[in-house]
Parts: structure tokens; sequence; C-alpha cells
């Protein structure tokens, strides 16, 4: 098996309240309708604050403001060099979190795989070249990305960190994911679109992976890997995804997707207890991914948990909002840092287009 040592987290440095980045959407559409369908989704968001690496959403007139009120001089072309700009940067300033964790500096790191994610800015050479160069990580280090999955996509990076780890306990897997979804912020009088504006915002996030067997790590709030398991459900696919347009990345995103996942949930639960041997009942902690405050209400509805159950999803959700890739490995770094018992088990669960839903079953080691 497997063991994540640490996760790390990192945001930029603009914050907004809520009802701040509501004042800027509503100016920025001069729309009636449109105003009133942001005051109520904003109102049901279940956020406090979102986080960006443009300052625009502070409702504030600053020189490095990029959207004008007619979002009609940001081209995609514009949008993807400010994520080149900042992307790296964010993601070594997760990479430099994860490190003080374990109280190793970035000049004595070594790792053997890194593993970048993103779904929200592509260009080549990409992050993982990008950070083995600034970070002067060695030139035959093995690197690769999984990019355009969405919002579940830390669990394939997991997956395969997991697959090297067990083929050489020698590996330090580093998994980063880094999104910047404020930049595809468009004023498009859309059900998806206004619902997106509500819920995303920038973050990033890292975790390192070793083989259970390593000796050259020894944390305390480590957690095994136990198992994962993944499921399509097609007929759900129009529901959620991303459209590429010669704007933004423009992201689907239908209100029918909570209820969606609500139906579908206990099946899904069955389903892992099969394959993972494992009950409901087994689960000590629950890391949900909050993709927004109705499809957490949902899962806890269905699955009859508590509000305790699902408390670090809500609190990731209300201090940073949906972050797509980081974002589970946000509420797995708040369980990670609770109190626990040995072995006691963890499951995760996110969602992404498709519907593709994944999961993993961890434990405190």
């Amino acid at each position: 098996m497997s063991k994540i040592i640490s996760v790390g987290t990192a945001v930029p440095d603009y914050c907004a309240e809520q009802s701040v980045i509501l004042n800027f959407m509503q100016d920025a559409y001069n729309d009636d309708t449109a105003s009133r369908k942001l005051k109520i989704l904003f109102q049901q968001s279940g956020i406090k604050k979102r986080y960006s690496v443009v300052a625009d959403f502070k409702n504030e007139s600053v020189e490095n403001s990029i959207f004008d009120k007619t979002q009609q001089t940001l081209n995609i072309e514009k949008r993807l060099s400010i994520f080149k700009k900042h992307a790296p940067l964010l993601a070594i300033k997760a990479i430099d979190n994860v490190l003080n964790k374990i109280n190793l500096s970035i000049e004595n790191f070594k790792p053997t795989h890194i593993i970048t994610v993103t779904c929200t800015g592509l260009y080549a050479p990409g992050l993982d070249a990008e950070i083995i160069e600034k970070l002067n990580f060695s030139k035959d280090i093995f690197h690769i990305s999984v990019n355009f999955m969405g919002c579940n996509a830390a669990f394939p990076a997991l997956k395969i960190a997991d697959l090297i780890a067990k083929s050489d306990d020698n590996a330090i897997i580093l998994v980063v994911c880094v999104e910047l979804c404020t930049l595809h912020f468009r004023t498009k009088n859309s059900n998806d679109n206004i619902l997106s504006n509500t819920l995303f915002g920038d973050g990033a996030a890292a975790a390192i992976v070793v083989s259970d067997t390593t000796v050259n790590f020894t944390q305390k709030n480590s957690i095994k890997i136990e198992g994962f398991y993944s499921l399509i459900i097609s007929s759900g696919k129009d529901l959620m995804g991303w459209n590429i347009t010669s704007v933004n990345f423009e992201m689907i995103l239908d209100a029918k997707v909570p209820e969606f996942i609500g139906n579908e949930i206990k099946e899904l639960i069955r389903k892992i207890e099969q394959k993972l041997h494992i009950t409901q009942n087994s689960i000590g902690k629950w890391a949900i991914h909050p993709g927004g405050k109705k499809i957490l209400d949902n899962v806890q509805k269905q699955l009859q948990l508590t509000d305790q159950d699902l408390q670090y999803s809500y609190k990731v959700l209300s201090d940073y909002g949906n972050m797509s890739s980081p974002t589970i490995l946000f509420v797995l770094n708040e369980i990670m840092q609770a109190d626990h018992i040995i072995n006691e088990k963890i499951m995760s669960i996110g969602f992404g287009p498709g519907i593709n839903i994944e999961t993993a079953v961890f434990s405190y080691c």
C-alpha cells in the first residue's frame, strides 16, 4: 500500500467576501433578471469568501483589473497568458506549504515523480516542466499531467501516485493541483454560467505520496490509501462539462446536478462496499467534494449523515468556494489535522464531468 504523508494548500492574495463578489457581478451583468438570479444563488451558496489571482472581484478600481464592464476585450488567449503567469507561482506556494508540514525545505526535497493537475489553463511545456525548472528538481524526474478532468481530477492523480508507490518503495511522488477558475468569468446570461459564477474560486494543493513501508518519513498525521472506486454515469453526461470557446473555458453546470447525485449516491455506496469490502458504518470521517451546498445537502440527506460528518466539506466550501481539483485535498487537509484514532477510515467522494464519480478510502496510520 501507499500513504499520503502531507497535504499542503495555497490561495492567491486577493480575497473577497461573497457579498462583495455579488456586487461586482451584478454591476458587470447590468441586467435585472441576472441580478435577481445571482442574489438568490449567492444567498443560498453556503460560501462566505473566495480567492482569485486577479483583484476585480474585490469590486475596487485597481491597476491590475482585467475585466471591463462589457467583458469583450478579454479573449481566451489573454486568459491563458494570465494562467501561465500565475499558476506555477501558486503551485509552488502549495508545495512550500506541504513541505513545511514535514519540516523539509524545497532545497532538500528530492521527489522522484511529479504529477500536475489542472483544467483551467493549458500550455506546453506545462506546469510540470515549469515547476521542475523553478525548483531545480532532477532533470530525469518522472513527470506527467492530468488535464481537463474537472473537479475530481485529484483522484486519478492519487491513483497514479498509488500505483507508482506500490511498484517502487523508494518513490517520493509529488501531486500538485492548481486551478484559476475565476479567470473564466463571463457575463453570459445563462443559468449554467450564472451558477458557475456563484461557486468557483482559485486555489492550489499539493500532496506527497510514498510507500507505506518507507522509512524516510514517519509523520504521525499520515493517511494510508486503502483503495479506489470509479463510476461513470453517462445518463448525466449533459449536466456537467467544459466547452472551449473563443472567449473562455465555458462551464456546463446544470442546476439538476445535486438532485442527480443525490439519487445515485446510495447505489454508489453499495458498490463501494462490495468493491472495497467495507461498510458505511465503518467510516469514521467523510471527505465529500463540496461542489456546492446543495450537493452536500443531498448527499447528507440520502446517506443520513450528520452535520458533524460533513463538517470538513462545509468548512472548505464556506472558506474557499469550489476550487475544482484542489478542493478535495483542502478537505483532506482539514481531516488529517483533526482528532482521530489509528486505522479510522475516511471515505472520500468527488464529482466531475461525465458524470464521473471518483471515490477513495483512506485510513489514519
